[in-house]
């Protein structure tokens, strides 16, 4: 059977029974003096406790031997397709591959200085250069390096060049094409091709990680075999609570502009009844089915959330906030890290954070992403409906309702997982935080702070402020979608059971007493 390249880089695994016989003299005479030693009975208790000790420690490395030789004849024997990839060299077809075998799961910011080429330096063009040829290949290993680099000179074809570049580049590997990838035209999506071939330059470990977020968000999405087949990608409901009316433009325009195609919106009004019409009309103008309710003032945002979630028909709930601002990939970032995580809940880290009363845009050093049970920020969590019914749902709090949730998750044996900030900006305007944090804490934790207001470093180009800050931008205007899909109005005071005492619409009592069962 034929081998694709990525085969042959393995290691080959000697055999188990070599291990026996490593370095067999120096044992021996090690034993031997051990032996004449021995002058009494505890002298011959030491001796039979060292010999047990490395009779058990070659026991070991010949069982780790075993697996690992299992492993590589299980890997040389089975089509390149149970590694992950689906696309062959032969037809050129756009390569494709698992999200479950290739994704940036452990990327760190800290990285080599070093320049690596995947080939012979001598065949990059002379206005480009390497500080050393990558003698390991893998991506993880790929990704400490700050850049690596590229030539069609590398590969044996264009296919298989492309089915490299894919999986580098969804690992989370800063890859650059050194030519202009004429030869991928039609392997790769126009979205990746453009990122590989952009000219790089020295850059900081803040710009190289989200160049890398650029890679593997267009890896991912646009050649992953789950993402390529529209009918795998779930349905997603994103659940809004607000009692601001005044900035409700700015909430439905983030959510306007989310790139995610299959989406709907559940905004729950808190109070304020009588902008239940005008909330209304302004949902009605959405590119996206909007179910908009009210709940009354005295309710809990918990039980907000948790009357929210019982009208939304998506397979994923997720959780936006009125007064933050979210790029238009942060829906797909929060899917595609749901599905190659496989955790339970998902989100992101206040990792990029604006200041209204400082006027200043922090970058913090804690919040990074791509981390097993690290705390989320509450305005991206991202769940499944049926974990949430299994631990009990939203608790009946009127803070740290997201905490709450995140432990009941971790107490039902679920795991969390934290994906990259980008796209994610937290608003600090100091009016009716449910998060009390003072702004000296973001201050104190940040690795770098701009001047005024400055989306860009969390990757979202010159977005308009929000009017909660006081000097609001103008906002772009909202586009009109179909007029058959129009909003429907429900009245969670009546119909929804959030009376003092009813039950609540998702697995036990609002206020989180009730049986949460194991995930």
């Amino acid at each position: 059977m034929a081998q694709s390249k990525d085969h042959a880089l393995l290691t080959p695994i000697h055999h188990p029974a070599a291990v026996l016989c490593y370095d067999w003299r120096r044992r021996c005479r090690a034993l031997m003096i051990r032996v004449r030693r021995v002058r009494s009975v505890a002298d011959a208790g030491r001796l039979l406790g060292w010999v047990g000790s490395r009779v058990v420690g070659i026991g070991r490395r010949v069982l780790n031997k075993r697996k690992a030789a299992r492993w590589v004849l299980r890997t040389r024997v089975q089509p390149p397709v149970v590694r992950g990839w689906h696309g062959a060299a032969s037809n050129g077809a756009p390569p494709t591959f698992s999200l479950r075998s290739c994704n940036p799961i452990h990327w760190r910011l800290e990285a080599s200085p070093k320049v690596a080429a995947l080939g012979p330096l001598e065949l990059l063009p002379l206005d480009l250069h390497a500080d050393v040829v990558a003698q390991r290949q893998d991506p993880v290993a790929l990704r400490r390096y700050r850049r690596v680099l590229d030539v069609q000179a590398y590969h044996a074809d264009a296919p298989s060049r492309a089915r490299r570049l894919v999986r580098l580049a969804a690992a989370g590997v800063v890859v650059h094409a050194a030519d202009d990838c004429a030869d991928l035209r039609g392997l790769l999506a126009p979205e990746l091709r453009h990122a590989l071939t952009i000219p790089p330059t020295t850059c900081s470990p803040d710009r190289r990680e989200l160049h890398s977020i650029r890679l593997r968000r267009a890896a991912m999405r646009s050649h992953s075999s789950w993402a390529r087949n529209a009918g795998n990608l779930p349905f997603v409901s994103i659940v809004m609570a607000t009692k601001r009316p005044s900035i409700l433009r700015h909430a439905l325009a983030s959510v306007a502009k989310q790139s995610y195609p299959r989406t709907e919106l559940v905004l729950a009004l808190h109070g304020h009844e009588g902008s239940l019409r005008a909330a209304e009309r302004s949902a009605a103008r959405l590119p996206l089915p909007t179910k908009v309710l009210h709940v009354p003032r005295r309710a809990s945002l918990g039980a907000v959330l948790q009357a929210a979630s019982a009208a939304a028909d998506g397979t994923l709930l997720t959780k936006m906030d009125d007064d933050d601002l979210y790029g238009p990939d942060h829906l797909w970032d929060l899917v595609l890290a749901h599905r190659y995580s496989q955790a339970e809940m998902v989100g992101k880290g206040p990792q990029f954070v604006y200041l209204a009363a400082s006027d200043q845009t922090v970058h913090c050093r804690s919040g990074r992403g791509e981390a097993w049970r690290a705390w989320q920020c509450g305005a991206t969590l991202l769940i499944g409906r049926r974990e949430l019914q299994e631990v009990g749902g939203w608790r009946d709090l009127t803070q740290e309702e997201d905490v709450a949730l995140e432990e009941d998750v971790l107490r039902a044996g679920g795991t969390l997982y934290r994906t990259h900030g980008a796209d994610f900006l937290v608003v600090r305007h100091g009016r009716h935080h449910t998060w009390k944090a003072a702004d000296q804490r973001f201050l104190l934790d940040a690795r770098k702070i701009a001047d005024g207001w400055a989306p860009e470093i969390a990757d979202m180009g010159h977005a308009p402020r929000p009017a909660v800050c006081g000097t609001a931008e103008p906002l772009p205007v909202l586009p009109l979608r179909d007029p058959s899909k129009e909003a429907r109005v429900l009245v969670a005071a009546s119909t929804m059971g959030m009376h003092s005492g009813s039950p609540s619409p998702i697995g036990g009592g609002g206020g989180g007493g009730g049986c949460r069962a194991r995930l």
